[in-house]
């Protein structure tokens, strides 16, 4: 359905969610899929009958915001560029998380507090009435996605609601961050309005699935900051390219780069600090590996 809509109004079309863009009309999709349609194009008729396909999706309220929650709000969305962060200069990195549920949820509160007992942070800002992100200004370096997937489960045993939790990456507070968040968001909706949807799914698994559904979409600038320096760190590069060459076995890796063991381990905890990605774990390794190839390419 989503694929004829989108042949048939083409570029007046949208599947990139903007609450503050009044030029659209909004609709969301049983599977909690959000896309807008130019009001400019749309009779009272396509109106009525997009309406009874799908549900509308209500402007976001601003006045329940707290001030920390509408400066992130017109920082990421407002049609001025804000060029500054709203994070304190002494926080280097942030993460954003993306939720999508099935239908509305009535209990936002208790919602709310069953994430934060999980996702160490009261910055949930709702785009809809069912579907936001979660701004983690203090994230921890490593994340369990397992953790995110038995939150979903738990989510909708409690609230009788069905999640799809999106973990993006460790990213650089910096003047890229808002173009950073657009181009992250737009991969996980690529992904969620696919077959390859899943109820938690990290950035870094969701590399080889969006190559499979929307290859044009693999460009240098959707990867964090954090992890285009720590490739283009000429000792880092060489010590990644030598780990996976040599199938990510420690030992042989320190004799390939002529170096001790423990040096071995001081740089690939460098990596780790920097990106938050793990090289000695397979799915980490299998990103670092696409990761590079991207950065090579676009140099």
């Amino acid at each position: 359905m989503i694929e004829n809509l989108l042949r048939h109004y083409q570029d007046a079309m949208t599947m990139t969610y903007n609450p503050k863009d009044t030029n659209y009309e909004w609709f969301q999709t049983e599977h909690g899929q959000t896309f807008g349609i130019v009001k400019a194009s749309l009779s009272d008729k396509e109106i009525e009958l997009l309406t009874s396909l799908f549900q509308s999706v209500e402007t976001v309220n601003e006045d329940h915001f707290s001030l920390s929650q509408r400066r992130w709000f017109d920082y990421l969305f407002s049609e001025r560029k804000i060029s500054e962060p709203p994070l304190p200069a002494d926080h280097a990195t942030i993460r954003f998380y993306y939720f999508y549920l099935k239908q509305p949820i009535d209990e936002k509160q208790n919602f709310e507090e069953a994430v934060q007992g999980i996702i160490d942070s009261d910055l949930i800002i709702w785009l809809s009435l069912s579907h936001g992100i979660i701004i983690d200004e203090k994230p921890s370096i490593t994340l369990d996605a397992k953790i995110l997937k038995d939150l979903s489960d738990t989510l909708t045993t409690d609230f009788y609601v069905e999640p799809y939790l999106y973990i993006g990456q460790l990213q650089k507070n910096d003047a890229d961050l808002r173009e950073k968040f657009i181009l992250e968001q737009s991969c996980f909706q690529v992904l969620h309005r696919s077959a390859h949807r899943e109820k938690a799914l990290t950035f870094y698994d969701a590399m080889p699935l969006l190559i499979m559904t929307s290859p044009s979409a693999i460009k240098k600038d959707i990867l964090s900051n954090q992890l285009i320096e720590a490739i283009e760190d000429k000792e880092l590069h060489h010590t990644i390219e030598a780990f996976l060459q040599s199938n990510l076995n420690a030992s042989s890796t320190a004799k390939r780069l002529f170096i001790h063991r423990n040096s071995l381990q001081y740089r690939l905890e460098k990596l780790l600090e920097k990106t938050g990605l793990d090289i000695r774990t397979f799915s980490n390794a299998t990103f670092i590996f696409l990761a590079t190839i991207l950065v090579r390419q676009e140099s």
